[in-house]
């Protein structure tokens, strides 16, 4: 990856993105015609620097909820904001969810096709991120999965549920330096990164 732009038009270290290096966060701002009367705001666009300030490697074990697994994680690190740096290992009894062809704004739950799959499968990508949210007590959890079949086949979309079968093995970055937090978005439904 490409190395970030400081004001100056430098690069902090040209040809690569460096862990101890900032992460951009942007949003769009836009306000929209609701089909259902009325007017819908998404969450202001914006960008702040951050750091990662630290890195926690742990392995989860064969029956363990995935989310009940990372909650423990980030509560037993201190961690208040993180990201999912890596994560390989297998899963079963996943959920996932994709938005249908051709839906516009605002997204409804009939507009998404959830998926439930048996599995097992290989993991063969996980990101997402943590943040805390004004109304909820604990960190609300962002997940994308990519998920290999036996055949070679793959499959993903924004995960939900899924249980660990022989091991997952994740690395968390802690963030530092944020004051974003997650908001429910009247324009998807979901929990979305708003800026303080």
């Amino acid at each position: 990856m490409r190395g970030t732009r400081r004001k100056g038009g430098k690069d902090k270290q040209p040809g690569f993105f460096p862990l101890s290096g900032s992460l951009l966060t942007v949003l769009v701002e836009r306000t929209i015609h609701s089909p259902f009367g009325g007017r819908m705001t998404l969450h202001k666009k914006f960008s702040e620097e951050i750091r990662i300030d630290g890195v926690i490697l742990s392995r989860l074990m064969p029956g363990e909820d995935l989310f009940a697994g990372l909650k423990k994680i980030v509560q037993d690190h201190g961690i208040e904001r993180g990201v999912i740096l890596s994560a390989i290992g297998s899963l079963k009894d996943v959920v996932f969810r994709n938005v249908k062809l051709n839906t516009g704004l605002p997204v409804k739950a009939e507009n998404t096709q959830e998926m439930r799959e048996g599995g097992p499968f290989e993991l063969l990508s996980l990101e997402g991120n943590l943040f805390p949210s004004e109304s909820e007590r604990e960190p609300v959890i962002h997940l994308h999965v990519i998920l290999g079949s036996p055949s070679g086949g793959v499959m993903g979309g924004h995960l939900f549920k899924a249980i660990i079968f022989t091991t997952t093995e994740i690395v968390i970055g802690r963030m530092a330096g944020s004051s974003v937090n997650k908001a429910k978005s009247e324009i998807t439904g979901l929990w979305e990164l708003q800026k303080r």
